[in-house]
């Protein structure tokens, strides 16, 4: 916020540090709110692409969930016990049903607005993770994760971790034949851990599942409404109590060029930008709309999950094209490339030492690739060979043990058998992920080559239309 205003008129330079010395509404809030304070003055980078509006994204969908979550909370029913159902969905008007199955068929077709406000809360979920991911792939591509920003990396593998465990628990609450099997092989998993599996069982589960589902239910209904949320929203603290603290990373130093062509472009020492209020708590508002804007079309125009088509948890029978949801699919991959001949080791490889170690190494990475000096400047990616190609080269490894993880349905589509499909699985998982890594790696040297082996910055030289704001703290 800068020291010093001059506002003129036809005779005289008004001198002051108060932004709208003729605003009475601001005047009137500021006495009482303190908007002057030089935290209301902190400057956000500006960006011409939005990718640091994903975390404001993530926050805001977590937001929607609580609210959302809360109203379903107080109708859900963590049971397993048999109850009979008397509600519109005619399929099991008058039969006997578990308890959570038949308040969750009540929440979607019996009262009003409920199957919007689950579809909101499931698209939610959905996007929850996606923009904490979006975000983490921003930071890492751009080498903001460098001095003296790795405690926020830590922090943010930290959120997406409890964002997948905690829809792992929401998957299975409402105890449909479909998420009581992917419950299942979730349970098996963890019984698979060495010397721990057993223990870890019963402090996740609280007991076998689904035979002792009425006991584990009510756990993972605590986990998933009050424990989780809690330990998410204490790490959403400590993040942003880190980013007020910190610099924020800005684009390359070429961001100074246009309007702001007076700033030095290599000075770190301070952030130009736009301050925290007013300018950029309006574009949080807008931001805000538009997530709640779109959750609200996926939900009213795509309702997915109907679990009337599902059925209640059966324990005799197991749906076909069974999975999990789309962010667990990778492991769920990682399962299906390991040959059932190898048993509950086999499940321990490709469910749990598997994804251990490309999740330790995504969060350690900081500690690999990092700088002496502190670096406030976010990186071209295209001047990070090898750290970019080992990114790309993660990405694709996701998506081939995600493609392998549906089986079955890229069997069915290309008129394979899964027998037949495993060995190309194998392969794919193998040979794409590291074809992808070198020729981005190859690429990007040839690049450097090219260009005499300097680091030119090629991002973001957008003009902005407002008065830069600076924080020098």
């Amino acid at each position: 916020m800068p020291d010093k205003e001059t506002h003129s008129d036809a005779t005289q330079e008004l001198p002051t540090t108060d932004p709208y010395p003729n605003s009475r509404v601001f005047t009137w809030l500021d006495d009482r709110l303190g908007l002057s304070h030089p935290i209301m003055g902190k400057a956000f980078p500006e960006d011409d692409y939005g990718s640091f509006l994903l975390g404001e994204i993530a926050l805001f969908t977590f937001v929607i969930l609580a609210l959302t979550g809360t109203f379903l909370g107080m109708l859900y029913q963590p049971s397993a016990e048999a109850v009979t159902y008397s509600g519109n969905a005619l399929s099991y008007a008058g039969t006997e049903v578990p308890g959570a199955f038949a308040s969750v068929l009540n929440i979607t077709y019996d009262v009003p607005f409920g199957m919007f406000i689950r579809m909101v809360h499931h698209w939610g979920a959905y996007l929850f993770v996606a923009a904490i991911g979006l975000h983490m792939f921003r930071v890492f591509f751009s080498g903001a994760y460098r001095n003296p920003h790795e405690p926020n990396w830590f922090v943010g593998s930290g959120l997406l971790l409890l964002a997948l465990v905690e829809g792992f628990f929401g998957y299975a609450l409402p105890f449909d034949n479909f998420s009581k099997t992917a419950t299942v092989i979730g349970f098996q998993m963890t019984g698979t851990i060495p010397v721990l599996g057993t223990k870890m069982q019963l402090l996740l589960f609280g007991g076998e599942f689904p035979a002792n589902a009425s006991s584990v239910l009510p756990r993972m209904f605590f986990m998933h409404v009050l424990l989780l949320p809690g330990l998410i929203v204490g790490l959403i603290a400590l993040h942003m109590a880190i980013l007020m603290r910190q610099k924020h990373t800005e684009h390359a130093p070429s961001s100074r060029e246009g309007p702001h062509n007076y700033l030095e472009k290599d000075d770190d020492t301070y952030v130009a930008g736009i301050p925290l209020f007013p300018q950029q708590f309006l574009v949080t508002i807008i931001v805000f709309l538009l997530t709640a804007a779109t959750l609200s079309f996926l939900a009213g125009f795509f309702p997915v999950q109907r679990i009337a088509i599902l059925g209640p948890a059966d324990p005799t029978s197991t749906p076909s094209h069974v999975g999990p949801d789309w962010f667990f699919m990778w492991v769920f991959g990682a399962l299906k490339l390991v040959p059932s001949s190898m048993g509950a080791f086999g499940r321990f490889i490709g469910g749990v030492a598997i994804p251990t170690v490309m999740i330790g190494a995504m969060v350690i990475w900081p500690l690999v690739d990092n700088e002496d000096e502190p670096v406030h400047f976010a990186a071209d990616p295209l001047d990070r060979p090898l750290q970019t190609a080992v990114g790309v080269g993660a990405i694709m490894l996701v998506v081939t043990m995600s493609i392998a993880g549906m089986q079955h349905t890229v069997a069915e589509v290309i008129g394979m058998s899964k027998q037949a499909l495993y060995p190309w699985l194998v392969a794919l998982n193998l040979a794409v992920p590291t074809l992808e890594a070198l020729a981005v790696y190859a690429l990007l040297k040839r690049r450097q080559a090219r260009l005499g082996g300097g680091s030119a910055t090629t991002a973001d030289t957008g003009a902005s239309a407002g008065t830069p704001a600076t924080d020098d703290d």
